[in-house]
């Protein structure tokens, strides 16, 4: 049987852009990598590096490179990924990255560098030729004043259940 409160934080899981300005403990940061260093990958190959931006000035520039919640957010999480490892893994691993921020009781997003970035980032953070590096976890504690102003989804939420799920055939 699952665990309600497992199935309540999978299921709660939200983009979060808002963040205070209080740091995040290294010791939680820690734990959040532990988790991304035991996610599974096709054939255990772990294509997937981190490198933690703590940096202001670097952490601005990925937001001018169009991944905005990392100009605010406490830390990022650059993914660093072998070119010739497929995008699922990476995937996956910045999902476990996402749930276990929100485990650690803080707010993240998933979000890509655009345009230069992903080759302009490389030297500034001395990644080699032969990563990728578009995808990064910005983490941070939520500003939930921030939140709470933001307008509400004209959607009214997820569509119902008999919309999104199909049974032997769609």
């Amino acid at each position: 049987m699952a665990s309600p409160d497992l199935l309540k934080l999978m299921r709660n899981l939200r983009a979060v852009r808002e963040y205070t300005a209080e740091p995040v403990a290294e010791q939680t940061i820690h734990a959040i990598l532990e988790v991304g260093r035991w996610t599974g990958t096709s054939g255990n190959r772990q294509p997937t590096d981190v490198v933690v931006v703590r940096d202001p000035a670097i952490k601005q520039q990925m937001g001018e490179w169009g991944a905005r919640p990392a100009a605010t957010a406490a830390v990022v999480l650059l993914l660093a990924t072998k070119a010739d490892a497929g995008a699922l893994d990476e995937g996956r691993y910045a999902e476990r990255l996402l749930l276990a921020a929100k485990a650690c009781g803080l707010g993240a997003c998933l979000a890509t560098l655009k345009h230069e970035g992903p080759e302009a980032i490389k030297p500034l953070l001395g990644i080699p030729e032969d990563r990728r590096a578009r995808a990064v976890v910005a983490i941070g504690h939520t500003d939930v004043a921030a939140r709470k102003a933001l307008p509400k989804d004209p959607r009214g939420g997820r569509k119902p259940m008999a919309e999104f799920a199909h049974w032997d055939r769609y």
